[in-house]
């Protein structure tokens, strides 16, 4: 066997296993974070978006009087007797103009509506969102469906059927007449509740480590880790210094300087290990006193 550590060493290997650990543990806690963050965020834009593709399903058509250039889509259009032209929008248009609209003034988060089975090219989905239809058609349980993606976060929501969406999305004989022009009566009819209609797919820039650390990163933070890496060293360093001392004390003795002095608290008045065995030897030195005492008699 080679030679054994010595006690600073190990005590300082164990302190750096110790700090290792934490900052490991530290990291794993950052990473969950960063996830449950995102989440969060990504699931609080679904919900809004499922809040107002809900209304408009509910009213059956959004109506407006005028269409704003580059969303000119609409499925049916009515005039009033004073010459006015009102555009209806059905909750696949209202909802894809407001994703073009928010997505066109976005900076951090993007969302669209997606499906396999799909009316508009626009809607066509891209490979995650595909994943993320099949993952939901598997398992009905599934409540999100989450990928980071080259820097982005890309998270989706099932889009479940409703009563209120079979009128467009059921038998095709039932579908308004506007909505069997407008798609053919082959695309995203024969749908029964419940069955997975689409996905609300959001896109958000991925949170780094770094980002994360920077923003916990403050003085009081700082001077908690300085403070808790000092007061290891210095506990490391005294009890260390303490050992060194009884080391020395026990070799003296050990060479015939019976006179050494060993400083400690009476054991009657510690729990502290150090002072037992400072006190051990102390009893050791006082029966060698006594030992040589009677050899020279």
């Amino acid at each position: 066997m080679g030679r054994k550590i010595s006690i600073p060493l190990k005590f300082l290997g164990v302190f750096t296993l110790t700090m290792l650990l934490i900052t490991g543990a530290f990291i794993t806690a950052l990473s969950s974070m960063r996830i449950h963050t995102a989440r969060h965020e990504a699931g609080a834009i679904a919900e809004q978006v499922i809040a107002f593709r809900t209304w408009v399903a509910q009213t059956e058509m959004v109506w407006v009087c005028k269409l704003v250039p580059g969303y000119h889509d609409f499925l049916m259009q009515e005039h009033t007797v004073d010459g006015k032209t009102f555009y209806g929008k059905n909750p696949a248009v209202a909802t894809r103009e407001l994703s073009m609209i928010a997505n066109k003034e976005a900076t951090h988060a993007i969302f669209r509506i997606t499906s396999d089975d799909y009316r508009h090219d626009d809607n066509a989905p891209d490979e995650f969102e595909l994943s993320a239809i099949q993952a939901f058609k598997r398992d009905k349980l599934l409540k999100s469906f989450e990928q980071y993606q080259n820097g982005t976060y890309r998270y989706a929501r099932p889009l479940l059927v409703q009563q209120e969406c079979l009128k467009c999305h059921g038998d095709p004989q039932d579908a308004p007449l506007a909505v069997r022009n407008k798609y053919d009566s082959t695309r995203a009819f024969g749908y029964t509740i419940g069955q997975v209609r689409g996905i609300i797919s959001v896109s958000l820039p991925a949170i780094g480590i770094q980002e994360i650390v920077q923003s916990l990163i403050n003085p009081w933070a700082i001077f908690c880790i300085i403070s808790t890496i000092l007061i290891n060293l210095f506990f490391i360093h005294s009890v260390m210094v303490r050992l060194v001392r009884l080391t020395r004390s026990a070799e003296a003795i050990a060479a015939g300087k019976l006179d050494t002095e060993l400083v400690y608290t009476n054991p009657s008045e510690s729990n502290d290990e150090l002072d037992h065995l400072y006190h051990a030897t102390n009893l050791l030195k006082r029966s060698l006193i006594i030992l040589f005492k009677r050899l020279e008699k």
